[in-house]
């Protein structure tokens, strides 16, 4: 909750209530009918002023789901069996499933190694369900352009084309990172009431997070860290710059270059990541100027979304050496692959 609502409503709520009690007070003493009329119009308009004050600070409070916050607050909101209605299951198939992951393990383009934690078919059959029936049509943060359907990398380049700065930055271990208390608070905030966000959490969490692997937990990385989203949007906003995340890739990006103004937004953006539990990683933070190739989840935004010209080459050479019965180190599969990209790039940039 904003601190700043917060304090705004504590002390409108001290400051009107001792006014409203003075002036109580001052009419018990009042000979004057005058008097006490004028200062019964007043009392009123301090009430009406007091209690308009409490409503919007509590919107504040509780951003776009006051109602959703109150239900929840008193234990109220969707039940369990609305739950299993909902997925097309009994209430007892979901509150005695345990589900069960095994580890496999995939190469990382840097080296090293990602360890993915995939579901037994149960639980992937329940968890695609949460995602078609319940998740799909949430809404995520437009500045959000990773795991939404219409949104891509290029989607994610295009506010950075032709600025003076890009600072890409990189967090660590972002599904692990994304903790089941934040997961369990999301479905509580957005209706659901206690022990139906608890189960949901269990079936779509493991080890304490989202997993990297269940077919909910991209789709929930988004939707859980909105409010993250529009705290990293407003921290460039001050800073007079664009901000996009695909994942764990956030991207800033400024018209004017400025060391004292890259240092802040920096140092903002890693107390705000710190606050969700999440951490920067040092190693992976780039600052790109304009007499350097920018480049932004893969392309170039120097002066508009493109490959590079060094890809662009050895992809022209490897459809020549295939259409002459030549070996490539490029498949035909991989080539149709890139050569859907660079279509994609020309249709999303045309406007």
């Amino acid at each position: 909750m904003p601190a700043k609502a917060t304090f705004q409503m504590a002390t409108g709520c001290c400051l009107s209530a001792a006014t409203a009690v003075v002036t109580f007070f001052w009419l018990l003493n009042s000979d004057s009918q005058i008097s006490f009329a004028i200062m019964s119009v007043l009392l009123v308009a301090i009430c009406a002023t007091m209690l308009f004050g409490w409503w919007t600070a509590f919107l504040q409070l509780t951003s776009k789901h006051p109602w959703h916050w109150i239900r929840t607050k008193f234990g109220w909101g969707f039940e369990i069996e609305e739950l299993a209605n909902r997925l097309g299951y009994s209430v007892n198939e979901l509150t005695e499933h345990q589900p069960q992951y095994v580890s496999a393990f995939i190469p990382k383009r840097s080296g090293g190694t990602r360890e993915l934690r995939i579901p037994d078919k149960k639980t992937a059959e329940i968890q695609k369900r949460i995602l078609q029936r319940l998740l799909s049509k949430l809404r995520s943060h437009p500045s959000a352009c990773g795991f939404e359907t219409g949104k891509s990398i290029v989607h994610n380049a295009l506010p950075h084309v032709g600025k003076a700065v890009v600072i890409k930055l990189d967090v660590i271990d972002f599904f692990s990172s994304t903790t089941a208390s934040r997961v369990e608070a999301y479905f509580c905030r957005i209706g659901w009431n206690r022990k139906s966000a608890k189960l949901l959490t269990k079936l779509t969490c493991d080890q304490d997070a989202l997993p990297q692997g269940a077919a909910t937990s991209p789709r929930l990385s988004n939707l859980v860290n909105y409010l993250l989203d529009e705290q990293l949007v407003r921290c460039a906003t001050k800073y007079r710059g664009e901000y996009s995340r695909y994942a764990d890739d956030i991207t800033y990006s400024f018209r004017k270059d400025s060391p004292k103004r890259m240092r802040g937004i920096i140092q903002r953006t890693r107390h705000l990541l710190n606050r969700s539990g999440y951490q920067l990683n040092t190693e992976k933070q780039r600052i790109l100027r304009q007499h350097q190739r920018q480049t932004v989840t893969g392309l170039n935004v120097n002066t508009k979304v493109s490959l590079s010209r060094k890809l662009r080459r050895e992809l022209r050479a490897a459809r020549h050496r295939l259409e002459n019965g030549k070996e490539s180190t490029w498949t035909a599969e991989q080539l149709q692959g890139w050569a859907a990209l660079e279509h994609m790039i020309q249709e999303q940039t045309k406007s």
